[in-house]
C-alpha cells in the first residue's frame, strides 16, 4: 500500500513541476512582450545613432591576388618585428 502512495506522490510532483516550468516560460514571454511594448510607447522605438565613418591609413597596401607573395614581401620589409613560433601540439 505504501508503494502506491509513493508512486502517486511522484506523479503529483512530476505534474506540478511541469506545470510550474510551463507557467514560468509563459510569464517570461509575457514580461518580454510587455517590455517591448512599453519601450516602443515611451521611448519611441530604437535610438538612432549616426553612422560611423571609416577612414583608412595612408600607408595601406592592397594585397595582390597571390597572398603568399604579399606576406613574403611584408615579412622582408619589417625585419624588426618578432617572428611567431608555434609550439608543436
Amino acid at each position: 500500500m505504501e508503494s502506491s502512495g509513493c508512486v502517486g506522490l511522484m506523479a503529483v510532483v512530476a505534474i506540478s513541476s511541469s506545470v510550474a516550468l510551463v507557467v514560468h516560460q509563459f510569464h517570461k514571454r509575457l514580461v518580454a512582450d510587455f517590455m517591448k511594448k512599453a519601450e516602443l510607447e515611451l521611448g519611441g522605438g530604437r535610438i538612432k545613432r549616426p553612422k560611423k565613418k571609416v577612414t583608412f591609413a595612408a600607408d595601406v597596401v592592397e594585397p595582390s591576388t597571390d597572398n603568399k607573395e604579399y606576406r613574403r614581401r611584408r615579412r622582408r620589409s619589417n625585419p624588426e618585428e618578432e617572428t611567431v613560433i608555434s609550439m608543436p601540439v
